[in-house]
C-alpha cells in the first residue's frame, strides 16, 4: 500500500497551483476550494485513502463505468466521483479531472483587453440619457 500522505501532497500541490484556490479542513478532511465552492477533497473512506472531484454533467456516468472510480460517498448524487489512491493511480487522468473540477466551480474571468495601439481609432462615447 502506498502512503496516503504522498497522494495528499500530490493533490495539494496540484490544487494550490491553480488560480484562487484555498485549502480548508471540513468534514474531517482537506477540501480544496475556489471561493466557497469545493472542487476536490481528500479523505479516508472505509479505511482507504481516496480523492473526490466535482465533475461535469455527463462525465460522472462515464467515470462510474470505469472500475477505478465510484460515486463519492457524500456528494455522489450531486456530480462527485471518487477514486482510491492507495494503489496504482493514473495521475495524468486525475490531474485532468482536478483541472476540470476547478473550471466547473471557478467564476468566469473577464477576458483581458488588448492594449490599444496609437493607430487604433477612438470610438465615440455614448452620452448618458440621450
Amino acid at each position: 500500500m502506498k502512503s496516503p500522505g504522498r497522494a495528499l501532497d500530490t493533490l495539494r500541490t496540484l490544487c494550490l497551483s491553480l488560480p484562487d484556490v484555498t485549502e480548508a479542513q471540513s468534514w474531517g478532511h482537506p477540501n480544496f476550494r475556489v471561493g466557497r465552492r469545493t472542487f476536490a477533497t481528500f479523505e479516508v473512506y472505509r479505511g482507504r485513502p481516496s480523492i473526490a472531484v466535482k465533475v461535469e454533467a455527463g462525465v460522472e456516468e462515464l467515470l462510474i463505468d470505469d472500475v477505478r472510480f465510484f460515486r463519492a460517498p457524500y456528494g455522489g448524487n450531486r456530480g462527485w466521483v471518487s477514486t482510491w489512491v492507495d494503489g496504482d493511480v493514473d495521475w495524468r487522468l486525475l490531474k485532468d479531472l482536478v483541472r476540470r473540477a476547478h473550471a466547473c466551480v471557478a467564476p468566469a474571468r473577464a477576458p483581458k483587453r488588448r492594449p490599444r495601439s496609437p493607430g487604433d481609432r477612438a470610438r465615440p462615447r455614448r452620452r448618458k440619457g440621450g
